[in-house]
């Protein structure tokens, strides 16, 4: 086969497989969260009007809690789950605040693998490349046995590490 033969077939590989992988991630993508019902967030009480000289001496209103990790601290695990999931393939930045305060809070439970995932997930979405390897990094080595590995190490390459040690007997063992 000709070198150029040769190029040309792997740049048609190349091709293929970015788009095989972009429209897997366009299909994963889930849509924006519906807002959620009025009962769930009561109205404010209507604030009786303040006089001009009043208004400038008062200080400023202190901002609305933020709806991450604050509110996250008060939550359970299966409600910390059922929000992650819900907003893991819209708003990132609220994925890595929700997943850090449940690895936070639950470190070694059933569902940290999964949380690691969508952390992953939502660091690479936002173009933090390094620190979600890091994450990888640590999720393989830290949950080795869970089917959610597989899926970090086929996102992101990171594979688990395994120290090696030769015996005297030159039998190599696995710590």
């Amino acid at each position: 086969m000709k070198a150029t033969t040769r190029n040309r077939v792997w740049a048609s590989l190349v091709v293929a497989v970015g788009v095989a992988l972009g429209t897997a991630a366009f299909l994963r993508a889930k849509p924006a969260p519906v807002a959620a019902p009025a009962e769930e967030h009561p109205q404010p009480a209507p604030v009786a009007p303040v006089p001009v000289a009043a208004a400038q001496a008062a200080p400023a209103p202190a901002p609305p809690p933020r709806a991450g990790s604050e509110t996250a601290a008060s939550l359970s695990e299966p409600v910390l789950m059922a929000r992650l999931r819900g907003v893991a393939g819209s708003n990132f930045p609220l994925a890595v605040e929700l997943a850090r305060a449940g690895n936070r809070r639950f470190p070694d439970s059933p569902n940290a693998p999964e949380r690691a995932s969508i952390l992953i997930h939502a660091l690479a979405a936002q173009g933090m490349a390094r620190q979600a390897r890091g994450e990888a990094e640590y999720a393989v080595n830290h949950y080795p046995d869970s089917s959610w590995v597989q899926d970090i190490e086929g996102f992101t390459g990171a594979h688990r590490h395994r120290n090696l040690i030769l015996t005297d007997g030159g039998v190599i063992q696995a710590r």
